[in-house]
């Protein structure tokens, strides 16, 4: 019985890969390469609902990118660009962002480390999250509510800017105001979030979740939580 069903869990994702490649070929057109960017965006939400559909569409979406495109390191990186700049971003009057506890404390602990916004290069702008935490909670003169902040502050990781900012934005706005021709160049050193970059992410999911259904014989929505 398990043989029979992993032939048909192997036949599913075999005929991802077509449409992995021609995701591929339409990022590196340059004149499709927005349309490629949507593409991949919307197969990683299609692995996302497959994976956990009792789960929110953003829940399941960032939950399915930490766990299974093998970057889940770099994805939970905080953009402390966008921390900074949360108060003059669309997502200022959001309550989740507002729940963030003793903001103005945290931005200054931040700046006396890393520097102001002109500061900000790739190479402190973008930092691993329990670096972030631990400099707040050793360097802060008040007493701040851990929890809080462990809850809150994923809310400026890339894993979160790549939900927001791109596949909402593209999904839902029709526009990728976050991505200009520069993010979907190789060589694209003003970005952290490239069109390749996201392709490779895209092809770990499938490939681990691939696995994963193999292994246990069961399809995504039938591994549980």
């Amino acid at each position: 019985m398990n043989s029979e069903k992993n032939e048909f869990i192997e036949t599913y994702f075999a005929s991802w890969e077509e449409r992995l490649d021609r995701a591929k070929i339409l990022i590196d057109l340059e004149n499709y390469s927005y349309e490629g960017i949507l593409v991949l965006c919307c197969y990683i939400g299609a692995f996302s609902s497959m994976r956990y559909p009792e789960l929110q569409n953003g829940v399941a979406f960032k939950k399915t990118l930490l766990q299974y495109s093998n970057m889940k390191d770099f994805y939970e990186q905080i953009d402390l660009l966008f921390l900074y700049q949360w108060p003059r971003s669309i997502f200022r009057d959001n309550g989740n962002y507002k729940d963030l506890k003793n903001y103005q404390e945290i931005i200054g602990l931040l700046k006396n480390l890393y520097g102001e916004e002109k500061d900000l290069v790739k190479t402190n702008r973008f930092v691993l999250q329990q670096e972030v935490i631990d400099c707040i909670l050793k360097g802060s003169t008040i007493s701040i509510d851990e929890e809080n902040l462990k809850e809150r502050l994923p809310l400026f990781s890339l894993a979160e800017i790549l939900y927001r900012y791109v596949r909402c934005s593209a999904v839902h706005c029709a526009t990728l105001e976050f991505i200009n021709s520069t993010m979907c160049k190789d060589d694209a050193e003003e970005y952290i979030l490239t069109s390749k970059l996201l392709w490779e992410t895209t092809l770990n999911i499938k490939n681990s979740l691939w696995r994963e259904c193999i292994k246990s014989s069961k399809w995504p929505h039938e591994l549980g939580m």
